[in-house]
């Protein structure tokens, strides 16, 4: 192997680490953790959510959903997050995260909208 294809071998692989770098912090999943306060489009009810989040993982907890208040799990996938409260078997739709917003429709075509009140680190 000659020298130049020697570093036209080693700038390629340096050039692929160096991409494959950014697509990877590229995919991570959006920063979710902290105390949420949301309601849906009715106003009816204030809901307070509490999460915290391990990669893609999320749990916590939720206050204001009457029967649904209790433990909260989900999983992020890019910019949508799917919920399950107190372990029911359905999950919400997928719901999109934009920054300190998380929005979408639940079961049911009822829209919410949380807003992120605090980070937690």
């Amino acid at each position: 192997m000659t020298r130049l294809m020697k570093r036209t071998t080693f700038l390629y692989f340096a050039l692929s680490l160096v991409v494959l770098a950014g697509y990877a912090s590229a995919q991570s999943s959006p920063d979710v953790a902290g105390t949420w306060v949301g309601n849906t489009v009715y106003g009816a009810a204030t809901l307070t959510m509490v999460l915290q989040q391990t990669g893609n993982r999320v749990t916590g907890t939720i206050v204001g959903a009457g029967a649904d208040d209790g433990l909260v799990d989900g999983i992020i996938d890019g910019n949508t997050i799917r919920l399950r409260f107190d372990q029911k078997q359905d999950e919400t739709p997928s719901l999109l995260i934009k920054g300190n917003e998380i929005t979408g429709m639940l079961s049911g075509g009822t829209q919410i909208t949380f807003r992120r009140v605090t980070r937690s680190s």
